[in-house]
């Protein structure tokens, strides 16, 4: 990888290898290991990179909800309760599968039918897929109660039946890291690129596709600008890791690039160019001819550009710290479930159209910051 714009192949692999550690859950084996490989990446591209580390609470948790002998597809919700339990009181709620990207999306459903020792919440998506949900990383200030996240389709198995769940969860002080890079001469117009590092599943799509733009942005904008390049663990844990790198930042008015959640991701059914899905918008800060420029650039890969109160995603946490923002969002039926794996979530072609198009749209934006 030696030129400033990735090829096709390149890009795809880029994806190939960040989905290949696993599940990129906060503070795990998964996360460390995908934090040294990108380290190399960057260092191979010729970046200044160092690692901005940050301490919190790791849930860690074993479960099974089993119905006739039958294990069901499950996961557990994150920081509900710590404890051992072994129930069949068990109450099935039904959960909007909109809030899953939220990380106090679960939380009114946490208090359903408080007579029930346990809660089993059914979210609808790829059937047989569980879908996990974002989560703030406190543990409940009064006793929680066990709670685990089961598919939609598997709601009326559970409701119907005599169901038991075992559960035994505990949070530990843990640490991770954000990867931080510089590219280009420091005395260059300066340009913040960002984008999560991890997640719950592998995420290939959601956060390998993402991560791979990144890269490639960051290569072609290092030519005449000067590059900070932060790659933010705790994503899925309320935007941990970037709420900590943004602690100690005054970032009022700096232009920032963000590169959220399936950028690349392809969907069978997409009318999109390349299959790119159709779930996808761009929001920024920029105003007038620029704007009106963005928007026409960013269809070529089926992005509208779109207004939102508040911001979605880590572009929110830079829009709401002063940041001016453009941010590049998507969605999948992939999102958040194991099944999002780099054959599945995306093509060489469909990466290929997502940087180029990206990057253009960055420099049209950073025209604004001259």
């Amino acid at each position: 990888m030696t030129t400033a714009r990735f090829s096709a192949d390149e890009l795809y692999e880029i994806v190939e290898t960040y989905a290949s550690f696993g599940n990129h859950h906060t503070g795990t084996p998964a996360d460390t290991q995908t934090t040294a490989w990108l380290t190399d990446v960057l260092r191979s591209l010729g970046a200044s990179v160092h690692e901005d580390r940050f301490e919190f609470d790791r849930f860690v948790c074993t479960s099974e909800l089993r119905v006739a002998g039958q294990v069901v597809p499950a996961l557990p919700v994150f920081y509900c309760a710590a404890g051992e339990w072994r129930t069949t009181n068990l109450s099935v709620v039904d959960v909007d599968v909109g809030i899953v990207g939220n990380p106090r999306g679960l939380d009114l459903y946490l208090d359903a039918d408080p007579d029930a020792a346990a809660l089993v919440m059914a979210i609808g998506g790829l059937d047989d897929h569980p879908v996990q949900c974002n989560r703030v990383p406190q543990m409940p200030t009064i006793p929680g109660r066990p709670a685990v996240i089961i598919p939609g389709n598997w709601a009326d198995r559970v409701r119907g039946a005599d169901a038991e769940l075992t559960f035994a969860a505990t949070a530990e002080a843990d640490r991770s890291a954000n990867v931080i890079a510089t590219l280009g001469a420091a005395d260059a117009p300066a340009i913040n690129i960002t984008t999560p590092l991890t997640g719950w599943t592998p995420a290939a799509g959601e956060r390998g596709t993402g991560l791979a733009v990144a890269l490639a942005m960051a290569s072609d904008l290092a030519a005449d600008h000067h590059v900070t390049l932060s790659v933010c663990s705790g994503h899925e844990i309320d935007h941990t890791g970037l709420k900590h790198y943004l602690a100690s930042r005054d970032v009022a008015g700096w232009p920032v690039v963000h590169l959220g959640a399936s950028v690349g991701a392809i969907e069978p059914d997409s009318t999109g160019p390349a299959g790119l899905g159709n779930q996808r918008m761009v929001l920024a800060t920029a105003s007038g001819e620029v704007r009106d420029e963005i928007d026409r650039r960013v269809l070529a890969a089926n992005w509208r550009l779109r207004k939102a109160n508040p911001w979605p995603g880590e572009g929110g946490t830079w829009f709401e710290a002063g940041a001016s923002v453009l941010s590049f969002l998507g969605g999948s039926s992939l999102f958040h479930t194991t099944a999002d794996t780099a054959a599945a979530a995306t093509t060489p072609q469909a990466m290929a159209l997502a940087a180029e198009v990206a990057i253009d749209a960055a420099r049209l934006f950073l025209d604004n910051h001259r």
